[in-house]
């Protein structure tokens, strides 16, 4: 473990009581991840999560085929993303399929220039496509 995951760690355990019980673990490790400044934090709940994500048809689970892909939040050169959701319900206003899909797929195999959009009942979390470079670099070498 390196000094600045170290410092990290700290941080996030000593913020860790802000986190609301419903909150989900994947919520919490946003929060955590944002107060602690790591981006890194978020790699153990993301790779763990069950996730619903739009897609342009139905499909097998952790099937990264044939995903529908929307412009980023980020106005930024024409970036594009995925839509997903820990809830089924927190995509019911969203008329294109779903499939389930594991956080572990996404990072793995989705592809380097898609960005990430995780819709929560109160807000979401977004990651980048140098976010998501950054964590995949983490795991490769772990």
């Amino acid at each position: 473990m390196n000094r600045r995951t170290a410092a990290a760690l700290s941080v996030a355990t000593l913020f860790a009581p802000l986190a609301r019980a419903e909150d989900s673990p994947l919520k919490k490790a946003f929060a955590t991840a944002r107060l602690a400044g790591n981006i890194e934090l978020v790699i153990p709940a993301l790779r763990a999560a069950q996730l619903y994500v739009v897609a342009r048809s139905p499909g097998a689970p952790d099937d990264i085929n044939d995903l529908y892909y929307t412009p980023s939040p980020k106005k930024d050169g024409g970036r594009m993303c995925i839509t997903v959701a820990e809830r089924d319900e927190s995509l019911a206003g969203v008329s294109w399929p779903k499939r389930r899909i594991s956080g572990d797929a996404i990072l793995r195999r989705l592809p380097a220039a898609i960005e990430v959009v995780i819709v929560q009942p109160d807000g979401g979390d977004y990651l980048t496509r140098e976010q998501l470079q950054w964590l995949r670099e983490v795991l490769r070498k772990s």
